[in-house]
């Protein structure tokens, strides 16, 4: 039986607005276009953890506000977010609690800081569905490094091939690729819309909707 793996922004959570539209702002107010970034270095900002994304943008784009006020400019907006408002994906929760009813091992595979997500999964009822939570913050690696893949893999007892990753980011899912770990990608426009033909060529799966993947059939 498979172990699976999930991010939750963009996949299980309906969250990447809280995200972009924020670092979209702040890169067009010192003059840069996040959409015209490579999509490398695009994934290796987006899989920074929280304050080393604010390190990054106080050193690189704003560079006339410390971390701490970058922090600020995100966090208030963010933690209010994942404690109250955020709404998972279309059918994202039955599938999560059907998946564990059948015997799959879940577990998390996110860049956002534990704190947020704890939060936003137990008041959507599927915290305690996940066997274990790796981010950067609880593993001490970036989620686009070999070592935090190698966590999960360790964590579920499984080979790299026995294993799925539910993503809608394409460094996530070329990274897992990398790692001989299965991959579905999860449409979430207009979020990864511009990385979507790009998933659907590196993904083993892809799905508009989490729910509809059919996992009894590979």
């Amino acid at each position: 039986m498979y172990g699976l793996i999930f991010d939750i922004d963009g996949t299980i959570l309906d969250s990447m607005h809280i995200w972009i539209k924020p670092l979209e702002d702040i890169f067009t107010k010192y003059g840069y276009d996040l959409n015209k970034i490579p999509k490398e270095k695009k994934g290796e900002i987006e899989a920074l953890p929280f304050y080393d994304m604010c390190e990054f943008l106080s050193k690189n784009i704003a560079r006339d506000m410390t971390k701490d006020e970058v922090i600020k400019y995100f966090e208030e907006t963010i933690e209010n977010a994942y404690a109250n408002d955020l709404l998972p994906k279309n059918g994202a929760v039955d599938f999560l609690k059907d998946l564990k009813k059948k015997g799959y091992t879940l577990s998390v595979a996110s860049s956002t800081d534990y704190k947020y997500l704890e939060k936003a999964l137990k008041r959507i009822g599927v915290f305690d569905l996940f066997d274990f939570v790796a981010t950067p913050d609880t593993t001490g690696y970036n989620k686009s490094k070999k070592e935090f893949r190698e966590y999960s893999i360790r964590k579920h007892g499984k080979s790299p091939e026995d294993l799925i990753l539910f993503d809608d980011a394409l460094y996530a899912i070329k990274a897992a690729k990398n790692s001989g770990i299965k991959t579905v990608g999860i449409k979430d426009f207009p979020w990864n819309e511009k990385e979507w033909d790009y998933i659907k060529k590196e993904a083993d799966y892809f799905v508009d909707e989490i729910s509809s993947f059919d996992i009894e059939n590979l």
